[in-house]
């Protein structure tokens, strides 16, 4: 008795050979594509990301405008926008406090952003600096500080680790008034949570209003840059 035939085997037709292989070149056609699109998004990154320019190496002690004694250490962790001023200042000191309030009402539900002001001036006591704060309405409880220190200590300390530029003691004959003592910096600088000072071009008060206007929407992209680092753990 004979067997019967068995089937014969279905034959490749050319689709099933190439429909794999067109998937595979179009998943590595696509992986590449997204690598370069990484790649771009890093390259962004970079170009917007504020350069080191320095770090703060040691720790401050302060005297806040409560009375209290107050350690820079406190605030690791935090992000810092530090101004240097004194509270008789001519020159320009309560515009870029008054700058640097509307900044800290944008912020003031962030509870990683804290302000610092500096006075360079010896002879401004807490009770000084409690009066300048409050007259642009800064609360005792917003989270800046108004401070004071030794002389030539927080001179050095804003100079070499905060990047300001140093203080010239105005003679008497150029002097506006008998309160116009000092040439200073009025530009911002910008300290990461990590301690590292992230810039210090940010000239608020320039004399030209649109660079000024420049400066401060530079210093705010700066910050939401700065912030989302952290937020990222970086």
């Amino acid at each position: 008795m004979s067997q019967p035939a068995s089937d014969p085997k279905p034959s490749l037709t050319p689709w099933a050979i190439w429909i794999p292989i067109i998937f595979a070149v179009l998943g590595v056609v696509v992986f590449y594509n997204y690598l370069i699109a990484m790649q771009d998004q890093a390259k962004s990154e970079d170009k917007n990301r504020p350069a080191i320019l320095g770090r703060l190496e040691r720790d401050l002690e302060l005297t806040e405008r409560d009375g209290r004694k107050v350690h820079l250490d406190e605030l690791r962790g935090k992000v810092l926008l530090t101004s240097w001023v004194y509270t008789r200042c001519p020159r320009g000191c309560a515009g870029v406090i008054a700058k640097l309030k509307k900044l800290q009402e944008e912020y003031k539900d962030n509870p990683n952003v804290h302000f610092i002001s500096f006075t360079l001036d010896p002879e401004d006591t807490p009770e000084m600096m409690q009066k300048f704060a409050r007259g642009i309405n800064v609360q005792d409880t917003d989270p800046w500080w108004f401070v004071n220190g030794a002389k030539d200590e927080v001179r050095n300390y804003m100079t070499q680790f905060m990047k300001f530029r140093p203080v010239q003691d105005l003679p008497e004959a150029d002097r506006l008034s008998p309160d116009d003592k000092y040439i200073h910096d009025l530009r911002v600088a910008l300290v990461d949570h990590k301690g590292h000072v992230r810039g210090t071009q940010y000239d608020l008060m320039n004399a030209d209003p649109q660079f000024g206007d420049y400066f401060e929407a530079q210093l705010r992209k700066d910050l939401n840059f700065i912030l989302k680092e952290k937020e990222q753990g970086k």
